[in-house]
């Protein structure tokens, strides 16, 4: 017969209790693992969210970067360096040449002389040998030198010590400027200098021949061929003095160089350079010579260690056009030594026919008098 237990006390004190305690156990266990899943799932978003977070700052920073290079590569680009102002020198070129050609033809007419008795001088073409040097002695009185003044004792032509001793007799009057011993060389010449470099060309290029024939004697047949041979020699004096003469007007302060000076003047290489280097009558003017123009650009850029400042601040089209306007600048000099050597070729060529001259006009004149003699045996 079947038996029903209703109570059981060992269920009730120890078995119970025990599952109880079990099922307590289990449950916070499964809590624990709750949190742990939750906490890893939580851990797990933020890693992504970090992950996220990373790529796109990754992003913006290579996107910042592109920008800022793109800005520099513009900025280099179309950035007006601080030189700027020292570039349109260069468009002044042609008009600082072009006046140094016309101002030759004004020397070559006594023009530009301040000097009265210089500008005589370079004026009269032909006039008695005796007459020139008397005139020659008297205008070096106002170029003695103090060898010279110590040598005569102060007579009436070596009164004092000149300011350019021997400036009328020194090559260096129309290389470098007439001065005293010692100064500096002058590529833009003053006045006073100017006179002493056309009175060394008359003295050594421009010395009289013969003077110039009345009007009566002009008319006879002798007349005639002192005149021809007269004009002959003038040709080849023009020839001779012509070198000289064009120094001497390339020297000469151009006005058109004034206004791109100011302008150029504001780079501060250009005017740390000009201070150092430029002739006394080139900062008193504000105006260069077509010498020391070309001096200033050449030597701005080499000699002048400030300019090495515009450089490093250079790049991409920039640095580019500087280097650009320096090949053009070699290629406008280089124009100007060629037209140098066809000019020297000339005075060659001149050279070589007056030593034809004096070698076959004696042979064909002894040839023509055999000739001569020959046909008159013959009649």
């Amino acid at each position: 017969m079947p038996v029903e237990v209703t109570h059981s006390l060992p269920i009730s004190t120890q078995v119970v209790p025990a599952l109880s305690a079990i099922n307590a156990t289990l449950a916070q266990i499964a809590a624990t693992e709750f949190q742990i899943g939750t906490a890893i799932n939580q851990n797990s978003n933020k890693l992504a969210s970090m992950l996220a977070e990373t790529a796109k700052t990754q992003r913006d920073q290579d996107t910042f970067i592109r920008k800022t290079q793109r800005l520099e590569a513009a900025r280099r680009s179309y950035t007006v360096p601080k030189s700027i102002c020292s570039e349109s020198a260069s468009g002044m070129a042609t008009q600082v040449a072009a006046n140094a050609t016309a101002t030759q033809s004004h020397l070559a007419k006594g023009n530009g002389i301040a000097h009265r008795h210089i500008q005589t001088a370079i004026n009269t073409s032909a006039e008695p040998v005796e007459q020139e040097q008397f005139r020659a002695a008297k205008i070096h009185a106002d170029y003695c030198s103090a060898e010279e003044y110590t040598a005569s004792g102060g007579a009436p032509l070596c009164q004092k010590i000149s300011e350019l001793p021997n400036g009328d007799i020194e090559l260096r009057s129309v290389l470098s400027g007439a001065g005293k011993v010692g100064s500096a060389p002058a590529l833009t010449l003053t006045q006073a200098q100017t006179d002493a470099a056309m009175m060394y060309l008359k003295n050594t290029t421009q010395r009289a021949a013969g003077d110039r024939l009345k009007k009566g004697e002009i008319n006879t047949a002798s007349g005639q061929q002192y005149r021809g041979l007269l004009h002959q020699y003038q040709a080849i004096v023009s020839a001779a003095s012509h070198p000289q003469r064009a120094l001497i007007a390339a020297s000469q302060a151009s006005p058109q160089t004034r206004a791109v000076l100011r302008e150029t003047l504001q780079t501060p290489s250009a005017a740390a350079y000009f201070e150092q280097q430029a002739s006394p009558e080139a900062k008193r003017t504000q105006s260069l010579s077509q010498r020391e123009f070309e001096f200033f650009e050449v030597g701005r850029r080499y000699a002048n260690t400030d300019y090495l400042t515009d450089l490093q601040s250079m790049a991409g089209d920039n640095l580019l056009r500087e280097s650009i306007r320096i090949q053009n600048l070699q290629n406008w000099l280089l124009l100007g030594i060629k037209q140098q050597l066809q000019e020297g070729n000339i005075l060659q060529g001149q050279q070589l026919g007056l030593q034809a001259v004096q070698e076959f006009r004696p042979l064909l004149h002894q040839k023509r008098q055999h000739i001569s003699a020959g046909v008159s045996r013959n009649e």
